[in-house]
């Protein structure tokens, strides 16, 4: 492995047009890195299609361990390389999600089909989510391959809230940041400048890396629901539904407790074990309460919701706030405190309700809705949540496309979104 003296050289940014670059469009790889949910994929999904829009026509792949279809559509010139799943329990233990494999088997694998993938694409961009080595650092054999062999852009994409600063600082020692800077040509963080991410719970704005604060980043939000469903309901969503459960019956059983007013639309989430869904549809039954698995619209969802229950992942809230939705925010606390700030921040700025789920009974949901139903919409600021646009504009000047508006963002050093 190369040292952190050995790094490379300072770059320019702006990758210089050759003569394939004018024969086909740039190419981008994406590593979604997830474990549980689906979040880091539909974020990925995001940027690819708004990439897919510019000119000449850029194609991605995306390597993800996170099933993808019949749940989303592709966007055109993109298409997925599946990676054997991991997951992970309650206190953080990984594990293969299917095949019965050791974890460092596992790691392996996913290793050399990385590696595999993006040898044989040939990326102009990369970026990696979350996680600047990978999942247990499978991706270091493939980053050290882009940087020896070829003049791919490598670009680290981080979410607003990592994890709590003690937690973040624990995984985010030295080598991670030495590993930052030897492989990465700009840092992209999916949230505004004053998000705790995981540069300020490092101390990292000396990196010798530029970083760019773009706002939240997610798919277009319509401006009606889904024809199929009438406006003016009340959503419960557990996001993927992976360990939504408590959540989504604590719900049913707040409803049954006494009328809404208005009917209810409950989506489970497929990653949701089917035991606990046929329970829900137990717990719904007599109630004006439309419980489906999957729905594939869900930003229409949302925006012909009147309100919102749900956890606080990344990809609900921001969704959720981009429609203007008032909420009730019940979070996942561990292993991750991710979700647990992301709440307490928008709570404290009295943007939206938050209840702790040490505190969640039925009653306590219950009166909490009615006050939900009564609340205005919230207001958020509207360059908070452009960060798709910031992005892609960001990642397009890096793959060639020196018509992509984005000089502003190459140019400095940092940019922060408020």
């Amino acid at each position: 492995m190369l040292g952190f003296a050995e790094r490379r050289a300072p770059r320019d940014l702006r990758r210089p047009l050759g003569l394939s670059d004018h024969m086909r469009g740039p190419r981008f790889i994406f590593y979604a890195n997830e474990l549980i949910g689906l979040g880091q994929l539909r974020r990925t999904l995001a940027l690819a299609a708004s990439l897919s829009q510019a000119e000449p026509a850029p194609t991605s792949l995306i390597l993800t361990g996170s099933p993808v279809e019949p749940t989303f559509r592709l966007p055109p010139r993109v298409d997925t390389v599946k990676l054997p799943g991991r997951s992970r329990d309650l206190n953080g233990n990984q594990y293969s999600a299917r095949l019965e494999l050791e974890p460092d088997e596992l790691s392996s694998l996913r290793s050399r089909i990385a590696l595999a993938s993006a040898t044989g694409f040939e990326p102009d961009v990369a970026v990696v989510d979350k996680l600047p080595l990978g999942q247990a650092r499978e991706l270091e054999t493939t980053l050290r391959a882009l940087r020896r062999n070829s003049d791919c852009k490598l670009v680290l994409g981080l979410r607003d809230i990592e994890d709590s600063p003690e937690n973040v600082r624990h995984r985010w020692g030295p080598e991670v940041r030495s590993a930052v800077e030897r492989y990465y040509d700009a840092i992209l963080v999916y949230g505004p400048g004053s998000s705790p991410d995981a540069i300020d719970c490092i101390g990292g704005f000396d990196l010798d890396v530029p970083i760019h604060h773009v706002g939240y980043v997610g798919a277009s939000m319509p401006d009606r629901g889904p024809d199929d469903l009438e406006p003016g309901y009340l959503l419960a969503t557990a996001g993927g539904g992976f360990d939504g459960f408590r959540l989504l019956a604590t719900f049913a059983e707040a409803v049954r407790m006494r009328p809404l007013g208005c009917p209810a639309v409950m989506v489970t989430g497929p990653l949701m074990g089917g035991g606990e869904r046929r329970r829900l549809m137990r717990l719904t039954d007599g109630l004006d309460i439309r419980c489906t698995e999957l729905r594939t619209d869900m930003e229409s969802v949302i925006a012909g919701s009147r309100a919102v229950v749900s956890m606080a992942g990344y990809n609900t809230v921001a969704e959720v706030m981009r429609a203007g939705k008032p909420a009730i925010l019940v979070p996942r606390v561990r292993p991750s405190e991710e979700q647990l700030i992301r709440a307490d921040v928008l709570a404290t700025a009295g943007l939206q309700q938050m209840i702790h789920p040490a505190e969640l009974s039925a009653s306590r949901l219950r009166n909490a809705i009615d006050r939900l139903l009564r609340r205005e919409a919230p207001r958020p600021r509207p360059d908070h949540y452009a960060g798709t646009e910031r992005a892609t504009r960001i990642l397009a000047r890096l793959g060639g496309l020196d018509s992509a508006p984005a000089t502003a963002e190459l140019e400095t050093a940092a940019v922060r979104a408020g």
